[in-house]
């Protein structure tokens, strides 16, 4: 079932996730679709509100670091599909492919329109906004690979 999927900004990742609103059928392996979408949009609301968890100091500036860097370096992340937020509320398989799209763009407009200082990623530490992007943008991809539409 899983495709590969690669978006390079939270632009491309709208612009994909608006032709997926519009299919009745979506499917996924590990999560719902919508409960995916939720879990995109709380990575984007963490930037600007502080992730519940941190990991440590000495993982964030080695491991974090040299991790981001590949991933932007290649242009695409994969990582563990199932696994939630650390300390994230749980997200309730309550909701629709369009409420779930409609929740994830909302955490993308309010990222892009956000002009404070970002907080700190759990695992990668400061990113850039232009990083923090590209991050979100390859997450969401990489999520978006396992559906079936």
């Amino acid at each position: 079932m899983s495709k590969i999927i690669k978006l390079s900004s939270l632009a491309d990742a709208r612009r994909e996730l608006l032709k997926i609103s519009e299919i009745d059928n979506v499917k996924s392996e590990n999560w719902s679709p919508y409960k995916i979408f939720v879990h995109c949009a709380q990575t984007i609301e963490y930037s600007m509100t502080g992730y519940p968890v941190m990991k440590s100091k000495v993982l964030r500036y080695t491991i974090g670091k040299i991790a981001i860097k590949k991933f932007i370096g290649q242009g695409f992340m994969k990582h563990d599909l199932a696994a939630p937020v650390p300390g994230a509320p749980v997200i309730e398989d309550v909701g629709t492919v369009k409420e779930g799209v409609e929740i994830l763009i909302n955490a993308i407009k309010k990222f892009e329109a956000f002009n404070k200082e970002l907080s700190p990623h759990l695992m990668f530490g400061k990113l850039s906004k232009n990083d923090y992007d590209q991050y979100f943008s390859f997450h969401i991809a990489d999520h978006l690979s396992e559906l079936e539409y």
